[in-house]
């Protein structure tokens, strides 16, 4: 079952502004936006784009959070505030940058390498629960949509065009190319779902065995209707595809 409280410290913050240099010289004060996750005092950040090479002095301590000269001890989508940041020079930030906590958990780094995009924690009303996706995904009435053998020799090119067919009739994938999954590996249900960007749009399950080891992985779309995941099986890989408003 997902856990009310985040299993993970994870969080990404929009520059709205840069207002100034703060009393130090390695700081200063922003206007940003909580897009991801949950913000708290102490935690640190880098710029979104500088993740996979981080250096000391690309790093940046959240100090404060301040809205309405009121200050908090932490800040939640879609919610603004003034943040005092220490630790790296503001002249790299400008408006329209997304910094991410640091360091990032594991299953965001696996699935940054897998080509998503992480960005938020998904808790919308409309999304089936974790037990009742999993049933449909690995329940004894499930059947195959589509099975592909382990003894092809090109499974692994053929899994990924059946994958990229059958969401792609599916609609998994809304127009801004976002889902939302369960990270793939051992207990991570208890994370809950995650709504991901597709940097890529094709060969999702090549991309996901490549960046977290797993085979197995179970997607929904944003509006919670459509499901599909893959299922690794004894003697083949299942593609299962399912449609919660089709039940009664």
């Amino acid at each position: 079952m997902p856990t009310s409280e985040t299993p993970a410290p994870f969080s990404r913050l929009q520059i709205y502004e840069v207002v100034g240099p703060g009393e130090a010289a390695d700081g200063g004060i922003c206007v940003i936006r909580c897009i991801g996750g949950t913000a708290r005092v102490g935690q640190v950040f880098v710029l979104e784009r500088d993740q996979d090479t981080v250096a000391p002095e690309s790093t940046f301590v959240l100090d404060r959070i301040e809205k309405y000269r009121q200050p908090l001890e932490f800040l939640d989508p879609p919610h603004s505030a003034a943040v005092l940041l220490s630790g790296g020079p503001l002249d790299r930030l400008q408006e329209g940058d997304v910094l991410v906590s640091h360091p990032a958990p594991d299953w965001y780094r696996k699935l940054e390498a897998s080509g998503l995009r992480v960005l938020d924690f998904d808790k919308a009303s409309h999304l089936p629960d974790v037990p009742r996706a999993h049933l449909a995904f690995a329940g004894y009435e499930v059947k195959p949509t589509v099975s592909v053998s382990h003894a092809r020799p090109d499974a692994a090119a053929e899994l990924d065009r059946q994958w990229d067919s059958l969401s792609t009739s599916a609609q998994l994938v809304d127009e801004e190319g976002e889902f939302c999954m369960l990270a793939p590996g051992p207990d991570t249900h208890e994370i809950g779902w995650l709504r991901v960007k597709d940097l890529v749009g094709a060969n999702l399950p090549s991309r996901i065995l490549a960046g977290t080891g797993h085979t197995e992985f179970l997607t929904v779309s944003v509006d919670g209707r459509t499901m599909c995941a893959v299922s690794d099986e004894e003697y083949d890989q299942w593609i299962v595809a399912h449609h919660f408003a089709d039940e009664s």
